[in-house]
């Protein structure tokens, strides 16, 4: 054999032993539905009417009634099911038949089905009585397996973060220190390699799959440092920053090598992985490549449920191009959060209004704007279309305003950051007079403001000598506002 071959040889061996390092298929995403179904055999007595699943919305940020989607279905005479679940992703769901709970993973697109043995779940545990057919049938056993025998990752570390929360992991710390603290996890981390390494019994996609989990796992665990050891020691500012740096030594350690962009990340990671991202990490991040579009409907999930604010229309635009599978689903949610804050149009209570000189820019926007109302008290309200908050408000004082309409003006304020049609769309169902600012316009009334300016809505109620009384940043609620009213009012 000639050295052109040898080397020829050698390659593509290399390349094959690289290539049977990836046992799990490709994260995938999809607006078809995942099928889960199956049979149950056995004891027909034992058998329960219904099977309940629920499936995680790995997109989704934990908002409420979001991610986790929760289904039923009926047995048939033979003991046999199927569900038809649109998760947009692989996602991970928990099945629960009767006492009996197990979790595993879906395609869409696919099919995922099984068969338990009733009779034999009894004798000989549930991964005994468990076989799995189709999409990521070995996975899935091993994963049930796993749970079963107690090493699973994911498990385990619930169990560390339950210790935490309790106050009980402190005393599990040879050494109640922050070195002490990152030995425990490191401990656990080598730990639960080894289990996997040594047991024969899973396959090779669960091997990459719970080293992943296990990786990322310790990850998230790495800022609990301080929770963990009860701030033992670190009764001064220099002990808080030394903490700090030693974390970020610790993150800057485990990212070497950029493990996040390990394919099978895909599967374990949950919700968004801000600390490593905006917070803690000096460089960038970067995450797998079959993640991106997760991470991206997650970022737009937590805009409308966290921050109460709608999408814009170029973000509904940017949908069908860079989220073809999971827009919707975002869509949706935007749509149920705008129809939370529509009400009644009331005709002739609201107006549009321009400043007297469209080319005021420098130190006079706001006494402009407060001129026609001289005399008066005003509440300006400064908004943008796509502030929830901001919308929650307008609804929430309707009807308190049409009650003071001939006591006090009402002046809501937007600007070029909202969507023009949007504006004059909504401006009629909103009470009160309406301006719509240049950026310029706004940053200089801004200027003018005795307060932090950086929040959406920004109330600023002014007495009818023109002076400032309060401003109220963001919304509580209609009390807080009557208290400070009321004495303008008089």
């Amino acid at each position: 054999m000639n050295n052109k071959i040898l080397i020829i040889a050698i390659l593509g061996l290399i390349t094959l032993t690289g290539q049977a390092q990836n046992h799990l298929p490709r994260f995938k995403y999809s607006k078809e539905p995942a099928v889960l179904s199956g049979c149950l055999v056995g004891d027909s007595t034992q058998r329960p009417e219904d099977i309940e699943v629920i499936h995680w919305m790995k997109y989704n940020p934990g908002l409420p009634g979001e991610a986790i989607k929760g289904n039923t279905a009926s047995l048939d005479e033979n003991g046999y099911f199927s569900f038809k679940l649109h998760t947009g992703t692989t996602a991970k769901c928990l099945v629960t038949i009767g006492d009996c709970k197990f979790t595993c993973y879906i395609v869409p697109g696919d099919t995922v089905s099984f068969v338990l043995d009733l009779d034999k779940i009894k004798t000989q545990g549930l991964s005994q009585s468990l076989s799995f057919s189709g999409s990521l049938s070995e996975l899935n056993h091993d994963i049930v397996y796993a749970m079963e025998k107690g090493f699973d990752p994911e498990a385990l570390y619930q169990k560390i973060e339950m210790k935490r929360n309790m106050g009980q992991l402190v005393n599990e710390l040879s050494d109640v220190s922050i070195d002490g603290y990152f030995q425990y996890l490191d401990s656990t981390y080598q730990c639960i390699n080894k289990r996997i390494d040594e047991d024969r019994n899973i396959g090779d996609a669960y091997r990459e799959f719970a080293k992943a989990a296990n990786h990322y796992e310790y990850g998230c665990h790495i800022p609990f440092c301080a929770y963990s050891i009860k701030y033992a020691g670190l009764d001064t500012e220099e002990q808080f920053a030394a903490l700090v740096e030693r974390q970020s030594l610790w993150f800057e350690n485990y990212m070497k090598n950029d493990p996040w962009t390990d394919p099978a990340l895909c599967y374990v990671m949950w919700g968004l992985p801000e600390i490593f991202i905006d917070d803690l990490i000096k460089r960038e991040v970067k995450l797998p490549e079959d993640y991106r579009q997760c991470y991206l409907a997650s970022k737009y999930m937590m805009q409308i449920g966290q921050q109460s604010k709608l999408l814009s229309e170029a973000q509904k635009d940017s949908l069908s191009v860079y989220l073809p599978e999971l827009g919707q689903d975002i869509l949706d949610y935007n749509d149920r959060l705008e129809q939370e804050m529509a009400f009644i149009n009331e005709q002739g209570k609201s107006r549009i209004c321009t400043l007297p000189n469209d080319k005021i820019v420098d130190n006079d926007v706001l006494s402009a704007i407060l001129e026609p109302y001289r005399g008066f008290p005003v509440l300006l309200d400064l908004w943008e279309t796509t502030c929830g908050q901001c919308r929650v408000a307008f609804k929430q004082m309707h009807e308190k305003k049409i009650e003071l309409a001939d006591k006090i003006h009402f002046v809501n304020i937007a600007s070029e950051r909202s969507d023009r049609a949007t504006w004059e769309l909504l401006v009629p169902n909103y009470i009160g007079d309406h301006y719509l600012l240049t950026d310029q316009q706004l940053k200089s009334l801004h200027s003018q403001l005795p307060c932090d300016t950086n929040v959406e809505p920004l109330w600023i109620l002014i007495n009818s000598d023109g002076t400032i009384h309060h401003t109220f940043h963001g919304w509580g609620n209609l009390d807080i506002m009557m208290k400070e009213l009321e004495p303008v009012l008089q």
